[in-house]
């Protein structure tokens, strides 16, 4: 069986329509299809308890309010019985009648079939950001991404059984998946431009996923917070030399005046404020970790099977 796992966040426009091009697509092959509600206010939740009325494979997995699209994903995961999972967004980008094309490359020990994208309409600094994101994981990681990759994909029950042994309140499955490794394929794929009239994923929850990442998989911050530490050391024994270098040659000091004091001490505490900042990270997120809160709440589940 296959599970398609999607996360919904006012999707009330596509929701119908991807059921019904999900359903013909796959109607000769058993399927379910989790929708995860994460607290919609468009009417979404209304709309997915009338289509799973009309369609046997629907399953609804509603939160008590906005978690956030991995914590979505996470319930997805937990409740998919499929021997096959794919993820998918729901705002029909992604085509479902792609999905026979990614099963067709899920053979000679291919665990995961990640989809790039042919984006002709993507803005140039979503564009630059987002390679910029991916070249910076996988240098991380130390696997080779593709620029354009995209959400949809398909993996197997192997995958997602490693995928769900990992604990961390703040998961992030993207580089998740490719951190654990397994053999994996990529497929070229056309998205459709997006019906609604933007992205729920604004700059900065993109902004806090890319900060999120840095923290989660990489010694980054903590890399920064050295340099800055053996910058200011040197620089302080430079300007300690230079001075004495002064008195003992030509008899007199760097030139007095609160310029250049307001000017160090501006850097060095800006430097330590900052390096502090980095700190703070890290304690909350493990601060996070010990509290071992769930990563969402349920309020219903929908399943008329």
């Amino acid at each position: 069986m296959i599970s398609i796992v999607i996360p919904v966040y006012n999707n009330v426009k596509t929701l119908k329509e991807l059921t019904e091009r999900i359903v013909n697509t796959l109607n000769k092959t058993p399927f379910e299809i989790i929708y995860i509600n994460d607290g919609s206010t468009d009417g979404s939740l209304n709309l997915l308890k009338k289509l799973s009325k009309e369609y046997g494979q629907i399953k609804i997995i509603s939160f008590s309010r906005n978690f956030g699209q991995h914590p979505a994903i996470s319930a997805g995961f937990e409740h998919a019985l499929g021997d096959k999972i794919i993820l998918m967004d729901a705002d029909l980008q992604d085509r479902p009648e792609n999905i026979p094309l990614l099963l067709g490359k899920l053979r000679n020990n291919i665990d995961i079939v990640y989809t790039i994208r042919r984006d002709s309409n993507i803005s140039f600094i979503r564009n630059i950001t987002s390679n910029f994101f991916h070249s910076f994981v996988a240098k991380q990681v130390g696997v080779k991404i593709p620029k354009n990759i995209g959400t949809f994909r398909l993996f197997t029950r192997k995958v997602l059984d490693a995928l769900l042994k990992y604990k961390e309140v703040k998961i992030l499955y993207g580089p998740l998946m490719y951190y654990i490794g397994f053999n994996s394929f990529y497929v070229e794929v056309e998205r459709d431009e997006r019906p609604s009239e933007k992205s729920s994923y604004s700059f900065l929850k993109r902004l806090e996923l890319g900060l999120n990442t840095v923290v989660t998989y990489t010694d980054l911050p903590y890399r920064i917070f050295s340099y800055i530490g053996i910058f200011l050391l040197f620089g302080s024994i430079f300007y300690t030399l230079t001075v004495m270098l002064q008195y003992l040659f030509w008899g007199r000091m760097l030139p007095s005046g609160m310029a250049i004091i307001i000017v160090m001490l501006s850097f060095m505490i800006g430097s330590i404020i900052f390096c502090m900042g980095i700190l703070g990270i890290y304690l909350f997120r493990t601060f996070q970790e010990v509290l071992h809160r769930p990563r969402y709440l349920i309020d219903e589940i929908i399943d008329n099977r």
